[in-house]
């Protein structure tokens, strides 16, 4: 029989869009952010301006709001959804990731998992907002 959230009621979609996703992100220290400026996540989890040499993967969107070095900005994201997924390698960096490379899904947890080794725009899922290790569950806005 079907159950209205599934057999298991745990957290699986944490955002979704409904006109245009948005996300607040603390400014990167030393950095300051303009209004409308493309931002990339850091690894720190945090937000700076996208530079010359940021690539399309890494750019997550872009800042509604002016914001120096520790303050709060909201970002209009490219990204559709939040979701939590699980990290499926040692060492995952916040930023452009793809499926896992090993597997896509962990039944035991029902989790997605995820990768962040070698992302180019043939097989980005999404970015991660935060780093992690090997079974950590993690947000990942989805492209």
């Amino acid at each position: 029989m079907p159950y209205l959230f599934g057999v298991d009621t745990k957290t699986i979609v944490l955002k979704s869009e409904s006109h245009k996703l948005f996300h607040q992100f603390e400014v990167e220290a030393s950095q300051a952010v303009k209004k409308g400026q493309p931002v990339v996540i850091t690894d720190d989890e945090q937000v700076q301006p996208a530079g010359t040499t940021s690539t399309t993967q890494q750019i997550i969107g872009f800042s509604m709001h002016d914001g120096d070095e520790g303050e709060l900005v909201t970002v209009m994201m490219k990204a559709y959804a939040i979701l939590f997924v699980q990290v499926e390698t040692a060492s995952l960096a916040a930023g452009p990731v793809r499926l896992g490379t090993t597997g896509v899904y962990d039944a035991g947890t029902g989790y997605v998992l995820i990768d962040d080794a070698t992302v180019d725009h043939n097989d980005q899922l999404g970015w991660a907002l935060e780093g992690g290790g090997v079974g950590d569950i993690v947000r990942c806005a989805l492209l």
